[in-house]
C-alpha cells in the first residue's frame, strides 16, 4: 500500500489506498512536487507514471532521490505536455492521458501524479471538470492504480472550494502552503482503510532531505480565559521607545534596555513587552530573544518592535514576524497612537506556527548573499533560490525584464548597474536585460531602479516588464533555461569585472564603526569635520 513516507506523520493522514484518487493543491510548483515525491517508497516494486508540463522538476529536487531510484529500475514512466498539447480541448488530453496510462501493464498498484497549473485548466467549466474527475475516478476503479493530482499556481486557492465539491469523485482533499519558514499540510478531507479524517493541520520541518512532522510547540493544556490573565493590560518598554517626559498610564512600566525587557520576559504571562530598535540595536539577536521568549513564554505573550529611528528593512520586518513578533511600529508613531495599537493586540494569541530554531529561519537568508552579474543560466538558478527563500521568509520579490533599444551595445548599460544589496542579482539574455530585485515591493520597482541605475532607464531601454508572483517567477527561470538550452550566450563577467562601481562597497569612517555599542551621539569625532575659527567683527 502506498503512503506518504513522512516522518511522524499520523497513520491515517499518510495512506494512500489503492484504486483511489487524491487531489494535493499548492500555490507553488516545488510545494505539491515535494509532497508528491514522499508518496515514492523504495520499498515498493509499483510502477510510476508522472504526467507534467515541468516534468525535469521532479527528478531535480533534494527529494527525488527514491524517484531516481525507481527510474534507473525502469519502474518510472515519465510523460512531459509539450505545447503541442494546448491544441486539445482540457477533457480530449485528459482522455488521451487515460487512454495511454491504459496501454501499460502492471497497473494494479501503480502510482499515477498528474500535475497540472491553474493556467492550464481556467478554461474548464465546473460541469467539465466533474467529467473530467469521474472519468479518472472509473479510470482508477477498474485499474486499481492510485491517482494523485497536484494542482498548483497563484490563484489555487480559487479552486480549493471547487475541489471540496468534487468529493464524490475524491478520496482525499490536501492543500500544501507555508507560514514561518514551514510547510503546512491542511487535510480538507482524508480516506483511509479505516474510515476519514477531516480539518487536520501538520506543521513540517526538513530533516536529511526528507520532511518531518514538527511537534506543536509550546502546546498549552488550559484555555486561558482573558479574565483569568492577570498581567492582560501590563505593558513594559524600554525608555527610549517614547519621548522624554511622556505621561504614560498607570499599567505602563519602563525598563533600562532590550536586555533588561527580554530578563522580564520569564516573569509575565501575557503581559506586553515592547522593545526599542535603533541602528545600534542588534537585530539578529533581537530576533533569537523574541524567539526563545514566545517559544519559552506561551502565545499569550505581546512582542511589540518599536522602530526608533527607521533602520529595519522589509525582510527585517518578515524575519522578525517569523520569530515569533506580534506587531511593529515605526519611528512616526506618536505616543497616542502606540497606546492605541498596544491596546488591538490585547487579548488575542499569536497564531502562526513557529519555525524549529532561529537557525532554520537564517538559513533562507544566507540564500541570498550573492549580488551583481551572474551568467544567464546560473541567473536563473540563483532567482529560483532567492525566490523560494522570499516565500519562506515571506518577503517580496520581483523579476525585472527590460529590453535594450535598437543597436546599443549591451555593455554599457551593464556597467551603469549599482547593486547595493545582497539578493539583487542581474543578466542577460540576446536583447533583454533581466534583474532580480530581492525583498522589493512591486510598487517600489521604479524607486529601486532609480537608486541602482545610474543615467535614466529610458535612454538604454524600450520597454519594462514585472513579474512579481513567486510562481510565475519560477516559471520564467524554468522557460528561460529550457529556450536557451544548447544557446550560445555572451558572458560578460570578465568585462564587468573590471569595474567594481557595481558592488558598492563603502568606505565607512572609523568613529562609526569604532564602537556599535556606545549610545547615540556620543563620539565626538567627525571624520569629515574641520575646526573653523570664529572672529568678532568690531569691538564689543
Amino acid at each position: 500500500m502506498h503512503n506518504f513516507n513522512i516522518t511522524g506523520l499520523e497513520p491515517a493522514a499518510k495512506e494512500l489506498k489503492p484504486a483511489s484518487s487524491y487531489a494535493v493543491l499548492a500555490p507553488l510548483d516545488n510545494f505539491v512536487i515535494e509532497v508528491s515525491l514522499h508518496s515514492v517508497n523504495a520499498s515498493l516494486n509499483n510502477d510510476i507514471f508522472i504526467v507534467s508540463q515541468e516534468i525535469e522538476s521532479f527528478f531535480d529536487s533534494s527529494f527525488s532521490h527514491a524517484l531516481n531510484l525507481a527510474y534507473e529500475q525502469s519502474r518510472v514512466h515519465p510523460f512531459s505536455l509539450s505545447s503541442g498539447t494546448q491544441q486539445f480541448t482540457a477533457r480530449q488530453l485528459n482522455q488521451n492521458i487515460i487512454r495511454e496510462i491504459s496501454a501499460y501493464k502492471r497497473l494494479n498498484n501503480a502510482l499515477v501524479l498528474i500535475h497540472f497549473n491553474t493556467a492550464q485548466i481556467n478554461s474548464v467549466d465546473d460541469a467539465s471538470l466533474k467529467l473530467i474527475m469521474r472519468e479518472y475516478n472509473d479510470f482508477s476503479q477498474k485499474t486499481g492504480v492510485t491517482l494523485l493530482f497536484l494542482i498548483s499556481g497563484p490563484d489555487i486557492a480559487n479552486y480549493r472550494f471547487l475541489f471540496r465539491c468534487l468529493n464524490k469523485y475524491l478520496d482525499g482533499l490536501m492543500f500544501v502552503d507555508n507560514d514561518s519558514a514551514m510547510r503546512v499540510l491542511e487535510y480538507d478531507y482524508w480516506g483511509h482503510s479505516k474510515g476519514i479524517i477531516a480539518s487536520e493541520h501538520f506543521q513540517l520541518s526538513i530533516s536529511g532531505d526528507q520532511f518531518v512532522v514538527q511537534e506543536a510547540l509550546n502546546k498549552e493544556n488550559k484555555s486561558l480565559q482573558e479574565s483569568a490573565i492577570a498581567d492582560e493590560n501590563e505593558v513594559w518598554l524600554v525608555q527610549n521607545v517614547v519621548p522624554e517626559g511622556t505621561k504614560l498610564p498607570a499599567h505602563y512600566k519602563t525598563l533600562k534596555d532590550n536586555n533588561a525587557l527580554f530578563n522580564k520576559g520569564p516573569k509575565v504571562e501575557a503581559a506586553t513587552l515592547i522593545f526599542s530598535v535603533t541602528r545600534y540595536t542588534d537585530l539578529s539577536l533581537l530576533g533569537k530573544q523574541c524567539f526563545e521568549l514566545r517559544k519559552n513564554c506561551g502565545r499569550w505573550l505581546k512582542l511589540v518592535i518599536q522602530n526608533v529611528d527607521g533602520v529595519i528593512r522589509h525582510q527585517d520586518e518578515c524575519l522578525l514576524l517569523t520569530l515569533g513578533v506580534n506587531l511593529i511600529l515605526y519611528s512616526s508613531t506618536e505616543p497616542s497612537r502606540l497606546l492605541s495599537q498596544v491596546q488591538s493586540i490585547q487579548g488575542f494569541q499569536y497564531t502562526r506556527p513557529l519555525p524549529p530554531s532561529v537557525e532554520h529561519v537564517l538559513k533562507y537568508t544566507e540564500n541570498t548573499f550573492s549580488k551583481g552579474y551572474l551568467p544567464f543560466n546560473e541567473f536563473t538558478k540563483q532567482v529560483e533560490v532567492h525566490s523560494d527563500s522570499a516565500v519562506n521568509l515571506g518577503v517580496s520579490g520581483v523579476l525585472v525584464k527590460l529590453e535594450l533599444l535598437p543597436r546599443i551595445d549591451p555593455i554599457h548599460p551593464l556597467h551603469l548597474f549599482h547593486i547595493k544589496r545582497e539578493g539583487d542579482v542581474f543578466s542577460i539574455a540576446e536583447n533583454t536585460v533581466y534583474l532580480y530585485l530581492h525583498a522589493c515591493r512591486e510598487n517600489d520597482v521604479n524607486n529601486a531602479i532609480k537608486h541602482l541605475f545610474k543615467l535614466t532607464t529610458s535612454d538604454f531601454f524600450a520597454q519594462q516588464n514585472v513579474i512579481s508572483d513567486h510562481f510565475y517567477i519560477q516559471q520564467e527561470c524554468k522557460q528561460l533555461r529550457r529556450f536557451y538550452a544548447g544557446k550560445k550566450l555572451v558572458d560578460f563577467s570578465k568585462q564587468l569585472s573590471e569595474n567594481e562601481s557595481y558592488k558598492f562597497a563603502p568606505d565607512m569612517p572609523e568613529s562609526v564603526i569604532d564602537n556599535l555599542e556606545a549610545p547615540e551621539l556620543i563620539n565626538k569625532g567627525r571624520a569629515d569635520a574641520k575646526p573653523f575659527i570664529m572672529k568678532l567683527k568690531g569691538n564689543v
